[in-house]
């Protein structure tokens, strides 16, 4: 995970969960929709990221960049190259 990298919440499909012991709120993304056989409502979910909580982004992991076929690409400062 990428701390440094924040991005806007995707519009649709977005399940935040902070039911964990230390209350972190983590991001998934529903990729599937479905019934079971009791005919319930029931999605398939992957881990995107964590919510930052001072500015409403998400901090999104590898799965996230997977998900939305998008490529990272870091800068790095090197001293005397800036």
């Amino acid at each position: 995970m990428l701390k440094n990298v924040k991005v806007n919440m995707p519009e649709k499909g977005c399940i935040i969960n902070a039911n964990n012991a230390k209350k972190i709120p983590y991001v998934y993304y529903a990729t599937e929709y479905y019934r079971d056989k009791n005919n319930v409502s029931r999605t398939t979910r992957v881990l995107i990221g964590k919510k930052d909580e001072e500015n409403d982004k998400l901090i999104p992991n590898d799965n996230y960049f997977d998900l939305f076929d998008m490529e990272v690409i870091i800068r790095k400062k090197v001293k005397g190259n800036e």
